[in-house]
């Protein structure tokens, strides 16, 4: 019988101007592990963030993947047994439903032998998962970058020096889970992020949090999430008071991201502090950049 454990990070993507070409893994975790069965069985249990969001096992986005996995390769063990410790808060921006995505799917290339390459599961991560920019970093860790068309998945991980963010979560009961881009933007505020694109990178492979956060302005989707989150000017000019370089959102929200080279935790409390004071509950974390990725462990027993 067999039995793997899959570990996949917390990612942000969307960042700053970087909007939908990068995505960097953070060290926020969620633990899957899947497990043959003698019998017929589907059980899924599920702890830490969002457990019983799903009504049912057959919903949980986890439970989703394997059974895609299994129709695409026609196989199929008698029965499964999911248990999920789940730290990675969900509709947060943080990428929680990508990492069960990509923890399912690999779950299943492991119960079925690994009859998928790690290229071929990249691929079909891209292809099945709802958030694929979102996988595709917490599959590769680091900072990455990664493009899908109709000859596949294009993508590349890209070099950046680990340093420690904070992540503040408000809790906003009506905050819009997802977002129409629009279709016309200004050419000037086009120019402004692809203008941004290279300091930015660069400042992620020398680990200068400076020049990221000099590059971190986003003319296109923040000022638009901005409008849906309580407060974000007072806690923005908070941060920066209390020693942050930069502030930005992750994905498409409401987790907002703080840069700062020092002061981390004093940052975080001010930033929760200044949510309480427009009436709305955070909470708060400090992190590393995750540069590992996917982490697996199988075992089989008799």
């Amino acid at each position: 019988m067999r039995k793997v454990t899959v570990r996949l990070p917390a990612t942000m993507t969307g960042i700053g101007p970087a909007v939908r070409a990068l995505g960097l893994a953070l060290g926020l975790f969620t633990s899957v592990e899947i497990s043959e069965r003698s019998d017929n069985q589907l059980i899924v249990e599920t702890a830490g963030e969002g457990a019983g969001r799903y009504s049912t096992g057959l919903r949980h986005p986890v439970t989703l993947a394997l059974m895609r996995v299994f129709q695409r390769l026609e196989r199929a063990p008698l029965g499964v047994h999911i248990r999920i410790q789940n730290n990675i808060p969900v509709d947060s921006g943080l990428g929680a439903e990508a990492a069960f995505w990509a923890a399912g799917i690999i779950g299943a290339n492991n119960l079925l032998g690994h009859s998928l390459t790690r290229e071929a599961i990249l691929q079909l991560t891209a292809q099945l998962a709802p958030q694929p920019d979102n996988a595709i970093a917490a599959l590769l860790g680091g900072l990455s970058s990664g493009v899908v068309s109709d000859e596949g998945l294009t993508y590349r991980s890209l070099p950046v020096v680990a340093f420690r963010v904070v992540i503040v979560l408000p809790e906003i009961e009506d905050y819009p889970l997802t977002f129409a881009a629009p279709d016309v933007i200004p050419f000037n505020d086009a120019a402004h992020n692809l203008s941004r694109l290279p300091l930015l990178l660069d400042g992620f492979r020398r680990g200068d949090l400076k020049l990221i956060t000099q590059a971190l302005e986003d003319r296109l989707i923040n000022p638009r999430l901005q409008s849906h989150i309580p407060g974000y000017n007072h806690v923005r000019e908070t941060a920066r008071l209390a020693g942050a370089l930069g502030l930005t959102i992750s994905g498409h929200g409401p987790a907002l991201i703080a840069l700062a080279a020092k002061d981390h935790w004093q940052i975080a409390d001010a930033m929760v502090a200044a949510f309480a004071n427009a009436g709305v509950k955070a909470r708060a974390w400090v992190v590393p950049v995750d540069t590992q990725g996917v982490v697996i462990s199988a075992v089989q027993s008799p």
